[in-house]
């Protein structure tokens, strides 16, 4: 019996990682072109007002001995999320296929600003009832404007 292999994961088996190619790391390919470009541009323009870093996610697959949660974590470690901005990061990690997100923040965020409990309000009350209706990009929109309110 012949298997496929997603071109994510061979990646995933080569490394823990993938490569980060922007703000917006659609690996999952669940954004248009326009969303990815429109998404960019927002968090570009937010880290160079604010100083503070921001990188979206999603993906298809994980490696089998982590947990989502803490593939999140690492991932947004292994980027370095917000440690060239003194502390100021924010991954959302977003799979459609696994059913699952994450939001992960910097000590430093979390500390001041973006409380565990009030991530995963965003989650909760944004992001999942736009996701239990197909709509991805509009999810992650709400989450992040929700997000970059608090934290301004």
């Amino acid at each position: 019996m012949e298997t496929q292999i997603g071109l994510q994961e061979l990646e995933l088996s080569k490394g823990k990682f993938p490569k980060q190619i922007g703000y917006v790391n659609d690996f999952e390919e669940i954004f248009t072109k326009k969303e990815i470009q429109f998404l960019e541009n927002l968090l570009e323009y937010y880290k160079t007002t604010m100083n503070h870093d921001i990188a979206v996610i999603t993906i298809d697959s994980i490696p089998k001995d982590l947990e989502f949660n803490q593939f999140a974590i690492e991932l947004s470690d292994n980027w370095k999320v917000g440690s060239n901005n003194n502390g100021n990061g924010l991954t959302v990690v977003l799979s459609k296929s696994l059913k699952r997100i994450r939001i992960t923040t910097t000590d430093r965020t979390r500390e001041l600003f973006l409380s565990d409990e009030f991530c995963k309000k965003v989650i909760d009350e944004y992001m999942i009832p736009e996701f239990k209706n197909q709509n991805y990009y509009d999810g992650v929109l709400l989450g992040l404007n929700e997000l970059i309110k608090k934290w301004t």
